[in-house]
């Protein structure tokens, strides 16, 4: 644990503290206006009558979700890991984040389980009663969250992108998971880090995150220290998530990939893989918000309830 919490500690000794809501209010209704101006209101958009099925066993075949004998384990870690995040987006108990219902995953390279971590926190964060979760594949180089949801193919973020937001609801694509729906990533072009830093990336969000009320938007992203999409993506989403692979990835990159996010990003910082007593592996977590403070967890214990021990499919 050491690893994440020392990065975590100069972090926060570099960085300023979050002094209080950022929300800039008037950029929003810029953004919105913007979404009046080119008929892009999310009402008006046909919604796709596809539905996507989600294989859990091809998922767990994958590796994108936890073996069986370890699922409720996962299930309840991933509860910590999405209150903090859920709180921030809604500003309920917490301090509301500008844009915190727009979450981004992310990890300074590759290899380190941001994908592991979008599914299951997507998969979490849908079994509550409050709220709908869009899953959006916005690693548009390497689309892993459409092949493994059967999109690959369809039209999605990109094409979004090439059409001034036009049709946002027709590419979302429903699962047979309550409360969850699915972006593609789009067919690729070679001019997709300048779609994404475009006008239209604004828009998109904008009708993406007012889609409906209690909506979550949670975005697949590329590694920050590996592409350039990730740091543009960051400007428009609210909260990122970090994974850290316990062990392997070096603090120098960790301190690297969250000092490129913004001065004032809240970050939340997943640790995987770490090993357990028993020399098996599990997920463990911190949450730093505007870098003013940090936790991180040690062992949770298995849950109680017939409740909290329900899969994260049921």
């Amino acid at each position: 644990m050491s690893k994440i919490q020392d990065a975590l500690g100069k972090i926060q000794r570099t960085r300023p503290a979050l002094s209080g809501a950022t929300a800039p209010e008037q950029e929003d209704s810029m953004i919105l206006a913007k979404l009046v101006d080119r008929g892009a209101k999310a009402e008006s958009y046909d919604v796709s009558d596809k539905c996507l099925h989600v294989d859990g066993d091809a998922l767990r075949t994958a590796g994108l979700i936890a073996p069986e004998y370890h699922e409720q384990l996962l299930a309840n870690q991933y509860r910590d890991i999405k209150r903090p995040l859920i709180a921030h987006a809604f500003g309920k108990r917490a301090t509301k984040v500008h844009n915190g219902n727009m979450i981004m995953v992310t990890s300074a390279v590759s290899g380190e389980g941001k994908t592991f971590t979008s599914i299951n926190l997507a998969l979490s964060m849908a079994r509550e009663r409050d709220y709908s979760v869009l899953l959006v594949d916005a690693d548009v180089a390497k689309p892993h969250t459409s092949e493994m949801f059967g999109a690959a193919g369809e039209p999605g973020l990109l094409d979004l992108l090439e059409t001034d937001g036009a049709h946002v609801q027709s590419m979302i694509l429903p699962t047979d998971v309550e409360n969850l729906s699915v972006l593609p990533a789009g067919l690729p072009r070679p001019h997709a880090t300048e779609l994404l830093a475009s006008d239209a990336m604004e828009i998109v969000c904008a009708t993406l995150a007012n889609l409906s009320e209690g909506q979550l938007v949670i975005f697949d992203s590329p590694p920050v220290l590996q592409t350039s999409e990730a740091k543009v993506l960051a400007g428009f989403t609210g909260q990122v998530v970090v994974v850290v692979k316990a062990e392997e990835t070096a603090q120098e990159a960790v301190v690297a990939a969250v000092g490129a996010l913004g001065a004032e990003k809240a970050v939340c910082m997943v640790l995987n893989q770490m090993r357990m007593k028993d020399g098996g592996h599990q997920y463990g977590y911190g949450y730093g918000y505007g870098y003013g403070y940090g936790y991180a967890s040690e062992k949770p214990e298995l849950p109680e309830s017939a409740d909290e021990k329900k899969g994260l499919f049921d």
